[in-house]
């Protein structure tokens, strides 16, 4: 089956000689493409170091994606973020001040974050990577009780003067505090026009472009009318994650209808669809489960599956699975399976 693409993501260390054999070892499992991330950590202390992660993973047989971990704290991922810390006059502001909350995510439309994000694609692009991926991207939203009691309030990003200026312009008023039609729409507005940004940046570097979105329609996380970012035009994969175990939910029903989803637009707009597999986290005696999903993904008619992550996230604590090398027995049983098939 030539055009079936497998892979996974990789994060578990960034010593070349085990990078070498892990990437050894995807191959042998089934895999033709990784996703390494790609942190702030990164940048600082190895980014020469991934330029070797690349090419070795490609010396491997792998086509190479690379992922801004957790950057900004705007892109999914458990990474460390210094940025608004070291600018935090780019931090994302709230609708509501009281208690002087504050929230450590990027402004999506600061200036210095895109041109932050800008230099990330060009590293990118020097390393020979092949694609980019924008897994996740969001802005804040939260609630709000006060502590002696009071009405629940929803608070969200982002509301800075720079984004209150831009609402204003488009709407001709002021940006309300409440989270109305108007802002749901705004905001997600702003992500796709930052998701055009990178891709068309990205694109001009020669890198193929792929995103996951959410798997939901949930105003609050931002884009929920997936069309807006599926008719991008630089964008050449899309795809969701829909994680059944993290979102307690069948995992039959929830792959399919997300796998619809994506692989009809996908269709529309001439797009790769991919969907993303949950191999972190997964609790012990549901690991056959992962069977079952990329087997639901694979009939709803994308072809091109990964998995997060490489050994049931085995180098993290945090997001370790319960049997992490089960975990990865199924995840090599199905893809060898389509591999050959």
């Amino acid at each position: 089956m030539k055009n079936m693409k497998l892979g996974a993501s990789y994060f578990g260390s960034r010593i070349l000689r085990h990078v070498r054999e892990d990437m050894k070892k995807m191959v042998d499992d089934g895999c033709n493409f990784v996703v390494h991330t790609m942190s702030e950590h990164d940048i600082a202390y190895h980014a020469g170091t991934m330029a070797d992660i690349v090419k070795a993973s490609q010396e491997a047989g792998l086509e190479v994606f690379l992922d801004p971990w957790g950057f900004g704290r705007v892109f999914g991922g458990e990474s460390f973020s210094t940025f608004v810390k070291t600018y935090p006059h780019c931090r994302q502001q709230l609708n509501f001040t009281e208690g002087e909350i504050k929230v450590y995510k990027a402004c999506l439309n600061s200036k210095t974050f895109r041109d932050t994000m800008a230099a990330w694609i060009e590293l990118a692009a020097k390393t020979g990577a092949e694609g980019v991926f924008w897994d996740e991207p969001h802005l804040f939203f939260g609630e709000f009780t006060p502590l002696f009691g009071g009405r629940k309030r929803d608070i969200w990003g982002c509301a800075c003067g720079v984004c209150a200026d831009i609402f204003k312009q488009q709407l001709q008023y002021e940006m309300p505090v409440d989270f109305t039609d108007d802002v749901k729409a705004f905001r997600q507005a702003t992500i796709v026009n930052f998701l055009e940004y990178l891709a068309s940046l990205a694109s001009k570097k020669g890198l193929k472009n792929a995103v996951c979105l959410f798997p939901t329609t949930d105003p609050r996380y931002g884009v929920y009318d997936w069309e807006k970012v599926a008719m991008i035009k630089s964008m050449d994969v899309f795809g969701s994650d829909p994680y059944w175990y993290a979102y307690k939910r069948d995992v039959t029903e929830f792959v399919r209808s997300v796998s619809h989803e994506v692989h009809d637009l996908s269709k529309k707009y001439a797009k790769e669809p991919q969907i993303w597999i949950q191999g972190y986290r997964v609790p012990a005696q549901r690991e056959e489960e992962i069977a079952t999903a990329i087997d639901v993904a694979y009939e709803s008619g994308v072809h091109n599956i990964a998995t997060w992550s490489f050994e049931g996230a085995d180098c993290m604590t945090y997001v370790r699975s319960d049997r992490p090398d089960i975990v990865w027995q199924h995840v090599r049983s199905s893809y060898l399976k389509y591999k050959n098939k």
